[in-house]
Order: C-alpha cells, then sequence, then structure tokens
C-alpha cells in the first residue's frame, strides 16, 4: 500500500532495475531513491508535452 500523500504505479521490471542501479551507482546525479528519479523524469515529460500541448478549440 502507498505512503500517504503518494499513488503507485507498475514499472516494467526491466526499467525497474535500470533505475535501481542509476540511483545505486551514479551518487553524481544526485538522486537519493527511486522514487525521487522517477518523480522528477516523470515531472520534466508532463512539462515537455505541456509547453508543446496545443491549445483545444
Amino acid at each position: 500500500m502507498p505512503v500517504k500523500g503518494y499513488d503507485s504505479v507498475n514499472l516494467p521490471s526491466g526499467l525497474y532495475n535500470k533505475v535501481k542501479a542509476l540511483v545505486k551507482h551514479r551518487t553524481d546525479l544526485g538522486y537519493r531513491s527511486i522514487t525521487e528519479l522517477v518523480a522528477e523524469s516523470v515531472r520534466k515529460r508532463v512539462e515537455e508535452i505541456e509547453k508543446s500541448a496545443k491549445p483545444n478549440k
């Protein structure tokens, strides 16, 4: 069950393992957790989509 204030999503195992390895081995990136990396990645992608979205008419 997710922590209060959070929801959960499912990732393919291969992708999860890549993210986990990045957090563990690339400490220079500054991510303290898998959640932190995934949240920032999703946030940035959503911003890209919102900026490029055509306004509804």
